[in-house]
Order: C-alpha cells, then structure tokens, then sequence
C-alpha cells in the first residue's frame, strides 16, 4: 500500500522530494509491519495447535519452565505447582506409591524438588522426540528415587495423614553461615594467585 504516491514536479523543492522520500519509506515500513503481523499469526496458531495437541495426548499439564523453585515469581510457582500438584496425583496412583508419598508431601520442600526432577524427567522422556529408551531409563531412575523416597518416609514418619514437620534438633546451627564463609576465606588465604597467563 502506497499512500504516498504522486507525481512530483520536474523541479521539485527540497521539501516536496524529502516528502515524497518519507512516503516511500513509510509505505515500506508498513508493508514489512503488515508481513510481521501476519507471521506472527501464523506462528501463535501453530504454538496453539501444538499446545491443544500436546494436552490432549497426555492428558496433563503442559511442562513449566524454568523448575528452579528458589528463582519462581509468584506467577510461575503457581503455574508450576498446578503442574505438580497434577503430575503427582497421577503418579502416585499409576505406581500405588501411597505408603512412600504421604498426602503433605507439598508441605516438605525435599519431596517437592524430588517429585519436580521426576515429573520433569517423565516429560521429556515421553516427549515426542525423545529417544526411544527414555521411559525405560526414566523407569531405572524411578527404581532409586523410589530408594530415596522411602529413606526420607523412615526420617519424617508421614503417615496414615498425620503430618511431622522437621525435627528441630537435626537443624543446623544459627552461625553456619558465618562459620561457613570463615572456613572459605582461611582456604582462600593459603592459594596461589593465577599467573597472567592462566587468566581467562
């Protein structure tokens, strides 16, 4: 679409030729913003059939991401607890795991990034182009965690819907953090600087 088309003069002013140069350069710019517009479309119906396509197959929530817990907004923690909270209903009753995940596992952060890393896993090894020996990999994995979890289960005694939260006396000290950065620094002090050469 050119709005800027007319004819100039033979001896057109200074003014008139950087006006119609403007025009043209404005009917450009439209046209690509037209094209943008038009892909961006084409490319939110394809992410959107993906997404319909990809929930129907499952039957769960899509996979969030980025999963580091301690880095979430509000917004992203609620989108992936709902995941979670989601995935682990379905887990749990798929493998009968009720005696090794008590009913308040979100009430103890270890089993919550335990429960994210195998969600997160079982994802990705069922995914549409992941290899072929991913769920059996995923279910090797599965074998250890489960390992882990009954571990964790004997330490807490979460059971029969009673909740126990974490002993106090197994909690580290208040002045770890000072001791820790102490013992850092008295390291520190013993090594050698880099020479020039070795400086990235």
């Amino acid at each position: 679409m050119d709005t800027f088309n007319f004819q100039l003069p033979d001896d057109p002013s200074p003014d008139m030729l950087a006006t119609a140069q403007l025009g043209g350069a404005v009917s450009q710019l439209a046209a690509a913003v037209e094209s943008l517009h038009q892909q961006h479309l084409q490319l939110r119906r394809i992410v959107e059939q993906a997404h319909s396509t990809g929930a129907s197959r499952t039957g769960m929530r899509e996979l969030p991401w980025p999963l580091r817990w301690r880095n979430l907004n509000r917004p992203a923690a609620a989108q992936t607890w709902a995941w979670l909270i989601d995935w682990v209903g379905w887990f749990v009753d798929r493998y009968h795991l009720t005696e090794e995940i008590p009913a308040c596992w979100p009430q103890h952060p270890p089993l919550v990034d335990e429960l994210t890393a195998l969600a997160a896993a079982w994802h990705s090894c069922y995914d549409d182009n992941a290899h072929p020996d991913g769920p059996l990999l995923w279910h090797e994995r599965l074998t250890r965690a489960r390992d882990r979890l009954r571990e964790w289960d004997d330490y807490n005694r979460c059971r029969n819907g009673t909740h126990s939260a974490r002993p106090r006396d197994l909690t580290w000290a208040d002045g770890w953090h000072a001791s820790a950065i102490e013992a850092a620094n008295n390291d520190l002090t013993g090594r050698t600087e880099p020479v020039a050469s070795e400086q990235p």
